[in-house]
């Protein structure tokens, strides 16, 4: 008999840029959707094949509700991830979901994009000023990737404080230590209430500011902006990969920079291929779904692996192959349906500035180690992937 030991874990490989590692690739051997061992050491389904994946983000059935929210299985052991349960109601759960998309979408709308383009393309560029300023080699996950998205994040929000701010979004994802988290949910959660307060009283140009003005209640307005916040956690994995792959793809680099027109298609390929950590997304069964040959049970732990999606072989043709001018690119690495992220177009937006602004100031940048040998992140940490992008130029 099968325990859940003898299931494939999600946390058996390191991650590497560009393809999949060999567990996601030995369980989607086994099918498209599979039993697997979560980080949390508990029992789920993984869902690893394109056609699969989309078929249930189209199901009501699979949703953000368990009627046993304390016992349900956990894909992390951090309480973060208590917020992506909104109900143990179905119904109800759909309802505030719907209510939290009504309440972002319109801040991230082309117009308001076009408003933040420029503020980017300045933070790219202080960054980049100082990286050449110190000189060859740069890390540039820690020195550009990971500070822009941050600061984008923050000028986006209005936050006045980035480096404290910062400091209480790592403490609240650590998932080796789940008192420490759990103390640092609380931190987190008081200081953007206070926030709220402040912003409701001295309103500024800001999605905060916004929403207050919006009339939604304080507490609702808090927790998206928290969830909103660790979405910082997935662009500079995004940026980095993106990076990495043109130093070690250099024709496909010299064809964006021969062409600059190819750049949209070349940030739907990064994004396709960046997986860098388990970034899978939980979600619970209401009722039983048959699906692929397994029946999902109700309150069973779906995990929709939206990256490794884009590796399948019967969508993508040679998808372990970076290329610019791959056409069509149909990824769903920014999910898709009623859940597809609302922030995609902030982080094609923030992906785009980077790769241009770093291909004209530093166009014949290279990885200063093998793309195998980046220093990945434990996944004991919330978000995971990339931790160092050393280059050299």
């Amino acid at each position: 008999m099968t325990t859940t030991k003898d299931l494939p874990w999600l946390g058996a490989q390191r991650p590497v840029i560009g393809r999949l590692n060999s567990m996601i690739r030995e369980a989607r051997d086994l099918g498209p959707v599979v039993k697997v061992r979560t980080l949390a050491g508990d029992e789920a389904w993984l869902v690893t094949r394109y056609a699969e994946l989309r078929q249930l983000l189209l199901d009501d059935r699979l949703g953000a509700s368990h009627k046993d929210t304390a016992n349900r299985p956990r894909y992390l052991d951090n309480p973060l991830f208590d917020m992506g349960v909104l109900s143990n109601d179905p119904a109800v759960a759909a309802q505030i979901h719907t209510r939290m998309r009504t309440s972002l979408t319109p801040h991230f709308s082309a117009k308001r994009m076009k408003a933040l383009q420029a503020g980017i393309v300045e933070r790219v560029n202080e960054l980049l000023d100082g990286i050449l300023a110190t000189g060859s080699p740069a890390d540039l996950h820690r020195q550009l990737s990971v500070p822009v998205s941050f600061l984008v994040l923050c000028d986006l929000l209005g936050l006045p404080d980035p480096e404290r701010f910062m400091v209480m979004l790592s403490t609240a994802g650590d998932v080796a230590d789940s008192d420490k988290a759990e103390g640092g949910q609380l931190v987190l959660f008081d200081y953007l209430l206070e926030l709220v307060r402040y912003k409701k009283a001295t309103p500024g140009d800001d999605l905060i500011s916004a929403l207050c003005e919006a009339g939604i209640d304080d507490d609702f307005v808090t927790k998206l902006i928290a969830i909103t916040s660790f979405s910082y956690l997935v662009t500079p994995k995004n940026l980095s990969a993106g990076i990495a792959l043109f130093a070690e793809h250099p024709e496909q680099r010299e064809l964006v920079i021969a062409d600059p027109d190819l750049m949209a298609g070349a940030v739907e390929e990064v994004v396709r291929m960046s997986k860098t950590s388990e970034s899978c997304q939980p979600r619970y069964a209401s009722a039983d779904i048959d699906i692929a040959g397994v029946t999902i049970r109700t309150g069973d732990l779906v995990l929709s692996d939206h990256y490794a999606a884009g590796f399948d072989d019967l969508v993508f043709e040679f998808p372990e192959r970076f290329d610019v001018t791959r056409s069509p690119n149909p990824h769903m690495a920014f999910s898709y349906g009623s859940w597809y992220c609302i922030g995609a177009p902030l982080a094609r937006l923030e992906i785009r500035e980077v790769l241009s602004a770093l291909f004209t100031r530093i166009p014949d940048y290279r990885l200063a180690v093998p793309i195998d040998d980046i220093p990945m992140i434990s996944d004991l940490q919330l978000g995971g992937g990339i931790a160092e992008l050393p280059v050299a130029w």
